[in-house]
């Protein structure tokens, strides 16, 4: 299914980009185009990335919202968990 390949590429790049986040400001940087940063995200992951995540990432660059990719990310989490069952929980233990 779409849905669970995109959400393990969702997953990489949340990781990737909370290891690298000076790529998520070369993404917003005002003294690059819109072309140049799409090219930079064409790069980068056209032909590894599902293109409805590559579209979303142009979109959310485009429109000057990539610095809140974070944000975006935790919200799909949710909305995924949510439709899938999935609970969060916390185990504490003694040990």
């Amino acid at each position: 299914m779409k849905i669970d390949e995109i959400k393990k590429q969702l997953d990489v790049l949340h990781e990737a980009f909370l290891q690298e986040p000076d790529f998520l400001r070369l993404l917003s940087a005002p003294n690059l185009s819109k072309i140049e940063r799409k090219e930079i995200l064409d790069n980068c992951f056209k032909g590894k990335a599902e293109p409805y995540l590559l579209n979303f990432l142009k979109i959310l660059m485009e429109k000057g919202y990539i610095r809140q990719f974070r944000d975006c990310f935790r919200v799909f989490r949710e909305e995924f968990d949510r439709d899938h069952g999935i609970l969060e929980v916390r185990a504490v233990t003694a040990v």
